[in-house]
């Protein structure tokens, strides 16, 4: 039975707050949070852009509501046990109304969420820019009001290496929205090679983007996990690389039968139904029907 949120919470803090760094794979579904949970993973994370991508088939340009991405984390909270954390976007209200977004993330039963000062464009040819730090701070004090569980964590994202490449503004930034009293700090876009300078400027852990974000544009990430965490990151987030896995399969199988192939042919790219099933806990149904039958 999955745990409850509070337990989740103080579970998510312990993993962040320990030695070793957090290896946070991203799921994009219920199903594939519940594989993280079966690899081993301690906690998992979903994304506006595997939501935007997984439930519309949609770019992530700003298309997901509140409404639609707290629908989103209750199937998640609900198929597995993990920790949940989840992209607050930015906040998706000023800040006297940010409430409600924090209240809503706290009752789907996520563990806490990151909130960014982008002001939009991400992933496009078009970014709009930054809020200025001041603006970003009162958000930030806004979510911290905001929560009733003080175990529910508000991490604060600049984008300003990602935006601008501005290294030196990402630790003004990340200083000011840890004095503004951010329980972590989220800089994507951000090497290993320089992190560690800026982590040791930090008095509070840091969450780097450990799959693409160090390497804007590319296919592969320009840093390792095992740079990433010499260099002092907290939280190793993998956003993309189990809905970028899922698309490759489901992709390269589309292909192969549209060419002709026969399904025994593709079988290194379709999960065997009996694992599949395993996956999805049936044996769990037969008990219960076993015991009611």
């Amino acid at each position: 039975m999955p745990s409850n949120p509070t337990q989740r919470r103080t579970t998510f803090a312990e993993l962040v707050n320990s030695a070793e760094p957090l290896v946070l794979p991203g799921a994009y579904d219920a199903f594939s949070a519940r594989l993280v949970e079966r690899a081993g993973f301690r906690a998992t994370y979903l994304g506006s852009f595997a939501a935007a991508a997984s439930t519309f088939g949609q770019p992530d340009v700003g298309l997901v509501t509140l409404t639609e991405l707290v629908d989103a984390i209750r199937r998640i909270v609900d198929a597995t046990s993990l920790p949940v954390l989840v992209d607050g976007e930015n906040g998706f209200y000023e800040p006297s109304n940010i409430w409600r977004t924090v209240q809503a993330f706290e009752s789907a039963g996520a563990v806490g969420l990151h909130i960014e000062d982008n002001l939009g464009g991400k992933h496009t040819s078009r970014p709009a820019g930054l809020l200025s730090p001041d603006r970003m701070v009162t958000r930030i004090r806004a979510a911290l009001d905001a929560r009733t569980d003080p175990s529910f964590m508000i991490i604060a994202r600049t984008d300003a290496a990602w935006v601008y490449g501005d290294l030196d503004d990402t630790l003004s930034r990340l200083r000011s929205y840890v004095a503004a009293g951010a329980d972590v700090v989220f800089a994507p876009a951000v090497p290993a090679a320089k992190l560690k300078e800026i982590r040791a400027a930090i008095e509070a852990p840091v969450m780097v983007a450990a799959d693409l974000f160090d390497a804007p544009g590319k296919d592969r990430p320009g840093s390792t996990l095992a740079e990433y965490a010499d260099a002092g990151a907290d939280v190793l987030l993998l956003w993309y690389s189990l809905i970028g896995a899922a698309a490759k399969a489901v992709m390269g199988t589309l292909d192969g039968l549209a060419s002709g192939a026969e399904v025994a042919e593709l079988g290194d790219l379709i999960l065997g139904q009996q694992e599949f099933e395993s996956a999805m806990d049936y044996t769990a149904y037969e008990r219960r029907a076993a015991r009611y039958q």
